[in-house]
């Protein structure tokens, strides 16, 4: 009898099809499982659990890659704002303009974030 609290081999070779394809659909037909099967599975407290940290985990690297390559992406931006070529020029002027407005944007937000988190606290304080 299979423990509920455990995967079985099936399913632990299922979850990186699962991860790697663009729909469930997709993932079950590469894993050559059925969708029913997998819903079924998705039941499953373990299942639905690993899968997601799974999921996590993938997107936590992709993350690192991405902060590790971000001062080369920007570097390659900078330089062409001195391309030959206007449309070249023009749009990594555009693109550092949004990227810079966006972080303008997610330095105010994290900002607000903050002095409203410290109002609660000392709402709670004073309770």
């Amino acid at each position: 009898m299979n423990d509920p609290n455990v995967l079985t081999a099936r399913q632990t070779r299922v979850i990186p099809y699962l991860l790697a394809a663009t729909s469930l659909e997709e993932g079950c037909k590469q894993a050559r499982v059925s969708k029913v099967t997998v819903y079924g599975w998705l039941k499953q407290e373990v299942f639905r659990h690993e899968l997601k940290r799974q999921r996590d985990e993938l997107i936590e690297r992709a993350l690192d890659t991405l902060k590790v390559n971000i001062a080369k992406a920007a570097e390659t931006l900078v330089k062409h704002l001195d391309s030959e070529q206007p449309h070249i020029s023009l749009r990594a002027a555009q693109s550092i303009i949004e990227f810079a407005q966006n972080a303008l944007e997610f330095e105010t937000l994290e900002k607000r974030i903050s002095t409203l988190e410290q109002q609660l606290i000392q709402q709670r304080g004073n309770r």
